[in-house]
């Protein structure tokens, strides 16, 4: 449950991104209204072969209302490699909300579930329970199937990506062009949760440098003013610029100070009285010697 799931709140809790995501990929119309989203258990349990309970955590669930009743849920998993028991997986999402339903014993309502892949490769692993295991002459039609539906975002079509309306347009913009960041050209549209988009993009990339521009960027769009993927762009190229900068100078520093070690040494000045006379350590003045 770590990263993605837990530590930060996700972009897609958001009903405006949730209903973006499912309105451009998987229904590719307005069907679902985010204002008729409201957020369902992600946490279910279940009873291992031993006996025993164990938990199961979905990474994003929403029941779609009508009238104050439940006309459907949605769930989205978020996956940055492909797992190739991710059929199994979303099938026993999908049943335990189910199993919910049946409990309950309130009206029954279908369940849809979306995979999200954010890794740079395309989703190549079943997406059918059928297709996951060699099923014996004579028993396919038997054997009962099961159908996941995955978006492979880093190749989207930048006409798809175009579509979106929420700030899921600069996170499917930039899992695409980070694959050529030589031809990467942020977008210039104002990114409006700021912060859920910086964490994703931190957790997704596993670049802890989004954590380190978060509070900088935040406290501007607390100022009023715009903040864009070419405002993240700047700060990522101007931080990378100063640290090159401080780096290069603290080399500089130790490159003339492995220099003036060498010409003492080399005029018979031993290393402690090199350390005493230019305040340099006496374990740098040692090192220094011993690569001459």
């Amino acid at each position: 449950m770590a990263g993605k799931d837990k530590a930060e709140k996700k972009l897609e809790d958001y009903n405006d991104v949730f209903a973006d995501i499912l309105n451009v990929l998987l229904f590719k119309k307005d069907l679902v209204k985010e204002d008729q989203l409201k957020d369902g258990p992600t946490e279910s349990v279940y009873k291992a072969g031993s006996g025993e309970l164990r938990g199961q955590f979905r990474d994003t669930l929403k029941n779609y209302m009508n009238a104050g009743f439940i006309i459907s849920s949605f769930g989205m998993e978020n996956q940055t490699e492909i797992d190739p028991g991710m059929t199994i997986r979303v099938m026993g999402y999908d049943y335990s909300s189910y199993r919910h339903q049946v409990d309950m014993g309130k009206s029954r309502y279908p369940v849809i579930t979306v995979v999200l892949n954010f890794s740079d490769k395309k989703w190549d692993k079943p997406v059918r329970l059928k297709n996951m295991f060699e099923i014996p002459e004579g028993m396919e039609k038997f054997v009962q199937d099961y159908k996941i539906t995955v978006f492979d975002i880093a190749f989207l079509p930048d006409k798809t990506i175009n579509k979106f309306r929420s700030t899921f347009k600069h996170v499917a913009h930039f899992f695409k062009h980070r694959r050529n960041p030589g031809r990467y050209k942020p977008l210039d549209e104002k990114i409006e949760h700021l912060e859920a988009f910086l964490d994703l993009l931190g957790i997704f990339t596993g670049d802890g440098k989004y954590t380190e521009i978060k509070d900088e960027l935040l406290e501007k769009q607390r100022q009023g003013k715009e903040v864009t993927m070419c405002s993240v762009v700047e700060k990522f190229t101007n931080d990378g610029i100063k640290q090159g900068i401080k780096q290069g100078i603290e080399r500089g520093i130790e490159q003339e100070q492995k220099q003036i070690i060498s010409n003492m040494y080399k005029e018979g000045c031993d290393a402690e009285t090199i350390s005493r006379l230019t305040k340099i350590s006496i374990e740098m003045v040692r090192d220094a010697i011993n690569g001459i």
